[in-house]
Parts: C-alpha cells; sequence; structure tokens
C-alpha cells in the first residue's frame, strides 16, 4: 500500500490564507474596482448568454412552424391513403355481394387481408343501424356508439376518435349495393409508437401528442403524456373563438408548442401537440453558462474579499471616527485607536488630537463662563445694591421736593425747589440708564393692547418740556392711518422712544425736533428728526455702541452716560426691528425705528395715567396698610395720601405688616422689599396665604422698591403683588397703581421700566 503524504504537516508549514493587509487606502479601493469590475463583466456575459437563449428560441419556433407543416402533409397523405384503401374495398363488387348477402365470413377475410397489405391498425364495417357488422383489430375494443352513430349519420366520415382511451384516425366510405347498405371504416392508431415515427419525419426531435377532450370537458386519451400547463393552454386554445383558434407557435413553460386542431368524427375535440423543451435548444451553450457562472462566483468572491478589506480597513474606522464623533459633540471626552500607517490612520490620529484640544479649549471656557457668571452675578448684585442705595436717598430728596411744591413759596424758594427736583430727576435719569444696560439683557417679550398715539405723546412729553426750556420746536405727527390700537410690547416702545427722543432734544441747541410715525403693512415707522450738530461719518455705528459718545472729553457741552442709543438698538432688535441713522455733521439727524406690531381691529381711548384723587368728606376713607422701615420713606409717603383722605397705617417691618394685615379691614397694602426681620415678598406670601386658609378674595398688595431689576420684579409678581412702583415714588405713578390695583387690573405703566 501506498504511503500517504504527511497532509498535516504541509497545512502546518503553509502560509496562512487570509486576505492581504493593504496599507494604501488606494489599494484597497483597487480591490473595491476589481470586484465591480467583475461583477460588470457577469452582467454583460449574462446579457449575452440572454440574447442568445431569445436567439435559440427564435429558431425553435422557426423549426416548430416548419414542423407544423410538414405534420399537415403527412397527415393529409395518410388520410389520403386511408380513403383510397376504403373506398377500392366499398366498390369491390364480392365484398359488396357479401355485404348484402350478409356473408360474414367473407367480410371477415376481406378485412384482414386488406389490413395487413395496407398496414392499418382497425377495420370495420359498420351497419345502418350504427352497430358492428364485421371488425379486423389488433385490439377487441370497438368504436363507442357515439362514434357508430356519427358514421352511420353522413355520407363519409374523416377524423379521430377515441377506442379503449387510445386516438385511432379513422376513414369512412359508403357500401352501395346498389342501394346503402353500410359504411367500411379504416383507422391507424395514434399511440406513442407512431408519434415517436412522426418525430422522425422532423428536423428537431419534438414531442408530439394527440389530445381529446369530450363534449363534457374531460380529457379522453394521453392525458399522462402532457403536463398540467400544457393541458391548461390546450383548454383556452379549444375554448377560443374559431375565429382566434388557429396553429400557433407559443411558449408553455419551460418549452416551445404549436397546438394543431385536427378533425374529430364524433363531438370530441381534438388538438395535436407539438413540443420543443427550450433546455435542449440551448445544451450547446451549456459551456457559456457554465463559464458565467465560474466567472460569477469568482466575482462575487472577489466582491467579497474586497468588501471584507474595505470593512476592515476603512468602514470600521470610519464608523469609529462618526461615533466618537457623535459624542465629542456631546461633550465627552473620547480618543480612537489609530492603528495603520494609511490616510484612514492619519485621519485617526487627527481627530484625537483635535478632540483633545476640544476638551482642553472646553475646559477654559467652562472656567471663563464661570468666571464670567459670576463677575455677572456681582454686576448685578452691585447694580441691585447702588440702585437700592441710591434710589433711598432720591427717594427722600424728590419725595420732599414734590411735597413743599405744593406749598405756597415765594419766587426765589420756588426756584431754588425747582433745581433741587430737576437734579434729582437727572441723577435719577442717569441711574436708570446704568441699569437698563443689565435689564435689556431680558429677551422675553411683553405684548399688550395699547393707543399708539398715546403711547408716543406720553413717552416723549417729557423731552416736550425740555425742548421748551431750550426753546426749540418740539412736533408730533402720527399718521391718520396708523392712529389705534395696536398689539406689542408697549413698555419697551416707549423707552426705545424715549431715549432717541432725549437724546435728539440733547444735541440739538436751535431748531427743533420732529417726531413722525406711520406704517407699512405690520411694520410701524417712527422718525425722531433734529437739527442739532449731527454725527460724522466715521462716528455714524459707533454711537450705538455702549458708553460711547461723538464727543467724550471732558469739556464736551452736553452731558450723559452715552448708553442711551445702545440700550434702543438692543431693545429694538429684541423686538424683532432695527434702528437706522442718516446725519450730515453741522445740519442734524435722522433716526429712524422699525418694529413689527400687530393692529388691533377696534379703537379704544386712552386710558389715564394720572389718577386725579381729591379729597371728599362724605366718601368713606380708602384704608392702606404701608409697610416701610425708612423713616424719610414713611414721612414721603404720609405726606403724599394722607391730603386724599386716605387712611394711612404705617408698619416697621414685613412682620409687623402681616401682623396688622391679619387683623383686617385694609383695601390695599404698599409692601416695600427690603425690611428687617420679615422682606416684603415673605410678608406678601404669608398675607397670601392667610387669605387662602381663610377664603378671602386677594387685596392688591402694590410694591413700593428701590429694587426694581427685571428678575426682582418677576419674582414680587409671581409672590402674589399686583403691581411694582419704583423709588424715588412720583406721586403720579403711585395714584396711577393704586388706582388699577384697586380696579383689578395690573398697572404695567406704574411697574418699573
Amino acid at each position: 500500500m501506498p504511503k500517504l503524504p504527511n497532509l498535516a504537516g504541509m497545512f502546518k508549514w503553509a502560509p496562512p490564507l487570509w486576505p492581504p493587509r493593504f496599507n494604501r487606502l488606494r489599494t484597497k479601493l483597487t480591490v473595491l474596482y476589481a470586484g465591480l469590475f467583475v461583477a460588470i463583466l457577469f452582467v454583460i456575459l449574462s446579457a449575452v448568454y440572454a440574447a442568445v437563449a431569445r436567439n435559440a428560441e427564435r429558431i425553435v419556433r422557426d423549426e416548430l412552424a416548419v414542423s407544423g407543416l410538414v405534420f399537415d402533409r403527412i397527415w393529409s397523405l395518410r388520410s389520403h391513403e386511408l380513403e383510397s384503401g376504403a373506398s377500392v374495398l366499398a366498390r369491390d363488387f364480392g365484398f359488396r355481394a357479401a355485404v348484402a348477402t350478409e356473408d360474414a365470413a367473407t367480410i371477415q377475410s376481406a378485412l384482414d387481408n386488406l389490413r395487413t397489405r395496407l398496414g392499418i391498425d382497425a377495420a370495420f364495417v359498420v351497419g345502418l343501424d350504427g352497430r358492428v357488422l364485421a371488425a379486423s383489430s389488433k385490439s377487441p375494443a370497438r368504436p363507442t356508439d357515439a362514434v357508430l352513430q356519427a358514421i352511420a349519420g353522413q355520407d363519409t366520415s374523416a377524423g379521430v376518435f377515441v377506442m379503449a382511451g387510445t386516438p385511432y384516425e379513422a376513414v369512412s366510405a359508403p357500401i352501395m349495393t346498389p342501394m346503402l347498405s353500410g359504411w367500411v371504416v379504416f383507422a391507424v392508431r395514434l399511440d406513442q409508437a407512431e408519434m415517436k415515427a412522426l418525430e422522425q419525419l422532423s428536423a428537431i426531435p419534438l414531442q408530439p401528442v394527440v389530445l381529446v377532450r369530450g363534449a363534457d370537458g374531460h380529457w379522453k386519451a394521453n392525458t399522462w403524456a402532457a403536463s398540467t400547463a400544457e393541458l391548461e393552454a390546450v383548454s383556452r386554445f379549444l375554448d377560443a373563438p374559431k375565429s382566434k383558434r388557429q396553429a400557433a407557435v407559443t411558449r408553455i413553460g419551460p418549452a416551445v408548442a404549436v397546438i394543431k386542431p385536427l378533425a374529430s368524427i364524433a363531438q370530441d375535440r381534438v388538438v395535436l401537440l407539438l413540443r420543443y423543451p427550450l433546455a435542449r435548444a440551448l445544451e450547446p451553450y451549456s459551456w457559456l453558462l457554465g463559464a458565467m457562472l465560474m466567472l460569477a462566483l469568482a466575482g462575487l468572491g472577489v466582491i467579497a474579499a474586497g468588501s471584507w478589506a474595505l470593512a476592515r480597513n476603512v468602514t470600521r474606522p470610519l464608523l469609529a471616527l462618526r461615533d466618537a464623533a457623535e459624542r465629542l459633540e456631546r461633550g465627552e471626552s473620547v480618543q480612537v485607536e489609530a492603528a495603520g500607517a494609511d490616510e484612514i490612520g492619519s485621519l485617526e490620529r487627527s481627530f484625537n488630537a483635535m478632540a483633545q484640544g476640544i476638551a482642553e479649549r472646553e475646559r477654559a471656557l467652562k472656567l471663563s463662563t464661570e468666571k464670567a457668571e459670576a463677575a455677572n452675578r456681582a454686576k448685578t448684585d452691585f447694580l441691585s445694591n447702588m440702585s437700592h442705595e441710591i434710589r433711598t436717598p432720591l427717594n427722600g430728596i424728590l419725595g420732599m421736593a414734590q411735597i413743599m411744591a405744593r406749598e405756597p413759596a415765594d419766587a426765589p424758594h420756588g426756584q431754588r425747589l425747582a433745581v433741587i427736583r430737576e437734579s434729582g430727576e437727572a441723577l435719577l435719569k442717569i441711574l436708570n440708564g446704568i441699569l437698563e444696560i443689565s435689564k435689556a439683557d431680558d429677551a422675553t417679550l411683553k405684548a399688550e393692547d395699547f393707543d399708539l398715539a398715546a403711547l408716543v405723546r406720553t413717552a416723549c412729553v417729557a423731552d416736550g418740556d425740555a425742548a421748551a426750556a431750550k426753546g426749540l420746536s418740539f412736533d408730533i405727527a402720527v399718521a391718520a392711518e396708523s392712529q389705534g390700537r395696536w398689539r406689542g410690547d408697549a413698555k419697551r416702545l416707549a423707552r426705545v422712544l424715549g431715549n432717541l427722543t432725549s437724546n435728539a432734544v440733547k444735541f440739538t441747541k436751535a431748531g427743533g425736533v420732529t417726531i413722525a410715525v406711520d406704517h407699512q403693512d405690520a411694520t410701524v415707522r417712527v422718525r425722531v428728526a433734529d437739527t442739532g450738530v449731527g454725527i460724522p461719518a466715521k462716528w455714524v455705528e459707533e454711537v450705538f455702541e455702549a458708553f460711547s459718545q461723538v464727543d467724550a472729553s471732558a469739556t464736551r457741552a452736553t452731558g450723559g452716560t452715552g448708553v442711551g442709543l445702545s440700550i434702543a438698538r438692543e431693545l429694538a432688535t429684541l423686538m424683532g426691528g432695527k434702528i437706522t441713522v442718516a446725519s450730515e455733521e453741522g445740519r442734524g439727524s435722522v433716526f429712524t425705528l422699525e418694529v413689527p406690531l400687530e393692529k388691533r381691529s377696534s379703537a379704544a381711548p386712552a386710558a389715564e395715567l394720572i389718577s386725579d384723587l381729591e379729597p371728599n368728606a362724605d366718601a368713606v376713607p380708602l384704608r392702606i396698610l404701608a409697610a416701610e422701615d425708612n423713616k424719610t420713606n414713611q414721612l414721603i409717603l404720609t405726606s403724599l395720601l394722607e391730603p386724599f383722605g386716605i387712611d394711612l397705617t404705617i408698619a416697621e417691618n414685613g412682620r409687623e405688616a402681616a401682623e396688622l394685615f391679619a387683623a383686617g379691614g385694609y383695601d390695599l397694602v404698599l409692601m416695600d422689599i427690603q425690611m428687617p426681620e420679615m422682606t416684603g415678598v415673605e410678608a406678601t406670601l404669608a398675607i397670601r396665604q392667610g387669605e387662602a386658609e381663610r377664603g378671602v378674595p386677594p387685596t392688591p398688595i402694590v410694591a413700593v422698591t428701590a429694587n426694581v431689576m427685571s428678575e426682582q420684579v418677576a419674582e414680587y409678581l409671581a409672590a402674589g403683588m399686583s403691581s411694582v412702583v419704583a423709588k424715588p415714588i412720583e406721586a403720579e405713578k403711585l395714584f396711577a397703581a393704586i388706582e388699577a390695583a384697586l380696579d383689578g387690573a395690573p398697572d404695567t405703566a406704574a411697574q418699573a421700566a
């Protein structure tokens, strides 16, 4: 026995069959392109094969058509031979005499002799009554009564009939003695052997079969030789109208076939089915199919290998980079594994360096943000404290000035009092301008309905007085179509208009200021024009910078902090609008405000902002509880309210205010915020809780405070206060807030700007 080679050792020392590792992306893509090339080659070869298959089918169809004609000729010749033999026998004198005398032996001998000489399968003599008088056949079977009656009912018959489950082609001839005495019938068996003989006469190896379907629709012969699809196709052919029932080449399953109708002696329906499988026609091209399959498998193998290499060396690293980028976007600290020396590996290392740089910058940014937030909180706390500390003494100055202005005084005393009040108001205006820088950060719009003309006049009234004091003209023109009710942030709009008109009056020495209001669609446009000093071209944009003025020297002619225009532009932007300026040095400026507002359908009269409170001895006095710890502020409140017949009770702190309110009987509460023992917010919460427990409606509470930052005002309103009046107290705003609170509506005009 020969010794087998050491296969284990061969595999042990054989190199591992792993796909090569490519270091360059170009090589990886080359593998992919090679796979794609093979795939395209496979598609081309498939198209060639499909064309060959179509050509083979066309050839088969042509051959079948020719074979059909050959079969028609053969069928016709055989029918003619049968008819000639039957006619010769039917005209033979001796045979006719035997039929006339009913000589059975002579008839049988004649049939056997002629059947053997002609090579036919069956011969019969049928009487006038449709009975078989004599028969010569290889089979003892006889035609059915329906066939015999059909033969007896015609002079001559030719066609196919079924006997013992086998189709026969038959021809009959009449026997005259001299009268009609019967018919002689010659038949040829159309069995498998006969079909094989016919097949030998065709140019291509056909598969012929004769199918017979009875009048009842059931198949009678050779159904075993046809498939279900072929039987269904033949049934559709037989059921079609006669005009469309013509022999034609058709496709039935995997074969091409010709269906040829044949004549039937009885009422059966007979067809000759000629078939040729396409697989046999494609056998010469099997080598092409095999080659194509081999190329396809090879192409699939190359594509699979290329895809594996691409996934391992390109797709997976790219997916890892994508996942890392998503985690980096979420703020996570990420690094990817950098492997290889190709472009992907270089990209991974660059990504790691970028991620590390981003992480370091984010840490630095976070630290800077924390510092900025701390500085912003410190700024806010400082501004809040400074607001409170400056407003409190200003409240004493302006409050006393308002109270003293009610008392009669001589001209010098009145002038001095006016100087005190104007100086205090100027200081308050500077303070408000500084605070507005931080308040402008609040981007929440507070939409409400307002009368546009009334808002413009109210916002500009103080600047109109200042213009009159300087001898300037001050005109306000609101277009007729722009008058009426609008919806928007009225408070911010008024603040922007006030800043623009104040700036115009401040920088105008002669001439005047004109405010023109109109609108286009839903955009309201306000032009503030002055005849002042104008702005040099290089300073036009800088005037909107915070703390910036054209003349910032110590000897400048006008004062101010330089924040008015900056705040105006920022507020206009928050409202969705804009401010533009056109100016010429020495000839004046035109500031144009455009802001989107919603026009309301109906107009309403402007509400009075100043309450006309007059003492009434007959009316029940209004009971007001004022929580105020500062003695000066207590004196101001008392001096402002008591002349109007108001029953005022002073509480020294928030706790005392809550206790006094619990005793009941107060119509309104004026609440300071910064107080000892209990703040105004805490006192308000305690009052609201007590009202809820007793089930009584809430009493209006108006905050009177120097802490009027935007977030502070929001806190007061959230605690349950009705509105806010800023210190220093202005009598008109205080009275308006009291009246609005008693009417049950929040007074936005009295709230801190």
